[in-house]
């Protein structure tokens, strides 16, 4: 026997319903085992505890008024679950409706204006604005007279820096020392 049949047959040893040999085999292992004996001791004493407490006396009313109070109680929460939900749209209430509703919209406008559009997908400021296009003269071969223009987009503002302009270095930095330390853990 291990202790999983012993636990089962607790009840079965009790109310006295184990065959002679199987009621030996259940006396043999709570001898052998400490912690079988303790806890078939504290079964019976808990039983015992049951048994000594005061019986409740009560009217003879009390079980025709509790059934009573059961039933009425499984009637009214019916009705007052109707009258909510009258109230309800899509299972919330109207200033939780109105919230989400709120919330849905402000998310898809920040949704159209965050993604940007097919036609300037990727585009900076700079190749999108109009003042920046220049006319580039295109000959097919150098011995074509022919002339074709296409549009260029320049790559730069009116306030980029000249090469020789404000090209200033970090002057040298002075010597740091840096000093190691152990970690003392």
């Amino acid at each position: 026997m291990n202790r999983y049949e012993f636990e089962d047959k607790i009840s079965d040893y009790i109310d006295n319903q184990l065959s002679s040999s199987e009621r030996k085999a259940f006396e043999n292992y709570a001898e052998k085992n400490r912690e079988a004996k303790e806890l078939l001791s504290s079964t019976k004493n808990v039983i015992d505890l049951i048994k000594s407490q005061k019986k409740i006396k009560t009217s003879e009313n009390f079980m025709p008024n509790l059934i009573d109070k059961v039933r009425a109680y499984k009637k009214a929460p019916v009705q007052s679950i109707r009258s909510q939900n009258k109230n309800m749209l899509f299972g919330l209430s109207p200033k939780n409706s109105a919230l989400m509703g709120v919330f849905i919209f402000s998310f898809v406008f920040l949704l159209v204006n965050i993604i940007p559009s097919e036609n300037g997908f990727f585009q900076s400021n700079i190749a999108s604005n109009k003042k920046n296009t220049t006319e580039k003269t295109l000959r097919s071969s150098p011995t074509e007279s022919v002339d074709s223009k296409e549009l260029v987009q320049a790559d730069s503002t009116l306030n980029t820096m000249k090469p020789s302009e404000e090209i200033k270095l970090r002057p040298k930095l002075e010597k740091i020392d840096i000093e190691l330390v152990k970690n003392k853990r």
